[in-house]
């Protein structure tokens, strides 16, 4: 039966499914419950709901929410040709895993959305009634679970299948929001030479469960190089792909006094910056010249980039409650140079409210000291853990009897859409589950398939424990 998942995982990686882009997997969806005489509900965003009775014997047993989202994020290599917003991914596979060549996978959260299909399609798995819950938009601030309609629901317990540690049920996550930035800065026409820096292959990663990695943020990188110059205007500075990871890439424009003198002191920094990261063996910078072009003014270049020596980065604080736990932390993902000027977006996480307002209040009275605007959106609650359930045991229980071994009880630093369906349902019995999926919000990104298998059984048994 696990033909099927992977056959279905085929199917939506075979569809553009971006955030903000994921229409045609809500129809597909649809299209999928219709003909399988399966009632459904479609709302206005997009996010469906799959009902299926439960099985002989199973009729009049409580029924159980599966949860996962149908949208990825979208990253790829430089120099590889895709549309997001129309293609499907190139797939490889082999016995071990499957990866999209160049760009990410979308295991996170394709693999989610296999499995209940693969389960609504089948005669022969026991199981309780069930209300699988596919929603959009979770990888830009959770809007789809946000606005979900929780009153047609009337399952008490929902398994979350957004994880991607095998072996480790997540009972608690962290709450976030995200800050944007815009500086409005004028550009004039430069008669300066102008230089362009790029820097690429940097490992990056989601910028919850891997932003303990100390793994370098490609925008903060180019940026550092920039402020040990004098003498420049910057004409544009473009870099990341979602707030939510940490950014692999960036690049820049500069007008140059001394593009000759500029070029080596850039080079001289990477080259200390890669004794600092000898992991990042993949990165590579440029600087060549280029067309001179319009220019923000010396003076707003400085301001921005002494602005931007403010604004922290990575971990904030960790928990004094669990074990290498991140609490606190922010990630820059996201900066973009258009006619507005510079904007910048970032993803602020904590699993303590007051101190992801802080936090916030911080950031903000940053950039805005320096003149920017500042925005916030995307706003998710923390979820917090409970004692008393059932889910929990089951789940323990069965993959003791599966594995050999104790399950892993744990909460993360990363968004969940836990959270939002706790406080819209007070007492709601919820974890997470997964497979091991490597690399996510990178083109590194590989699932296990194995992994996969094991968490599906898994997921099977415990369907058919919950009577």
């Amino acid at each position: 039966m696990f033909g099927k998942v992977l056959e279905y995982f085929r199917l939506i990686c075979s569809l553009p499914h971006g955030s903000d882009n994921t229409s045609l997997i809500s129809d597909m969806l649809c299209d999928f419950a219709a003909s399988r005489h399966l009632r459904y509900i479609k709302d206005s965003l997009g996010n469906v709901i799959i009902f299926k009775n439960g099985t002989d014997g199973y009729e009049t047993s409580p029924a159980v929410i599966l949860q996962g989202h149908i949208d990825m994020v979208c990253v790829k290599d430089e120099g590889v040709e895709i549309d997001f917003k129309k293609d499907g991914l190139s797939l490889s596979e082999d016995e071990d895993y499957i990866w999209a060549n160049g760009t990410s996978l979308g295991g996170d959260d394709g693999i989610a959305v296999a499995y209940m299909l693969a389960i609504l399609d089948s005669d022969s798995v026991p199981h309780p009634p069930l209300e699988c819950v596919f929603t959009v938009d979770e990888e830009t601030g959770m809007y789809g679970a946000e606005a979900l309609d929780m009153s047609v629901l009337s399952g008490k317990m929902l398994i979350n299948l957004d994880s991607e540690d095998e072996g480790t049920m997540l009972v608690s996550c962290a709450g976030g929001i995200r800050l944007d930035a815009l500086f409005g800065f004028d550009k004039a026409e430069s008669e300066k030479p102008a230089i362009k820096i790029s820097l690429s292959g940097l490992t990056g990663g989601h910028s919850g469960t891997e932003i303990d990695k100390k793994r370098p943020n490609a925008v903060f990188a180019l940026l550092g190089a920039l402020k040990a110059l004098d003498g420049i205007s910057l004409c544009e500075c473009n870099g990341g792909s979602a707030d939510n990871a940490i950014p692999t890439d960036c690049q820049a424009v500069i007008a140059a006094d001394n593009p000759t003198e500029a070029k080596e002191k850039i080079i001289a920094y990477f080259e200390f910056f890669k004794e600092q990261y000898p992991d990042e063996k993949a990165a590579t910078v440029t600087v060549e010249e280029t067309v001179s072009e319009a220019s923000f003014s010396e003076k707003d270049t400085k301001a921005f980039l002494s602005c931007m020596g403010e604004v922290p980065d990575g971990v904030v604080s960790m928990s004094a409650d669990i074990k290498n736990l991140v609490q606190t932390s922010l990630n820059l993902g996201v900066i973009r140079t258009d006619e507005n000027g510079i904007a910048i977006g970032h993803a602020l996480r904590s699993s303590v409210r007051a101190e992801k307002e802080a936090l916030q209040e911080k950031v903000a009275s940053i950039y805005q000291k320096y003149g920017a605007n500042v925005t916030l959106h995307g706003d998710y609650p923390e979820w917090e853990f409970r004692k008393d359930s059932r889910l929990q045991k089951v789940i323990a229980a069965e993959y003791k009897k599966q594995s050999g071994k104790d399950m892993n009880v744990t909460a993360i630093h990363a968004g969940l859409e836990c959270g939002l369906f706790c406080k819209k349902r007070p007492g709601l019995d919820c974890v997470s589950l997964g497979p091991d999926i490597f690399d996510i919000h990178t083109s590194l990104e590989k699932l296990s398939k194995k992994s996969a298998e094991r968490v599906f059984t898994l997921l099977l048994s415990v369907l058919e424990e919950l009577n």
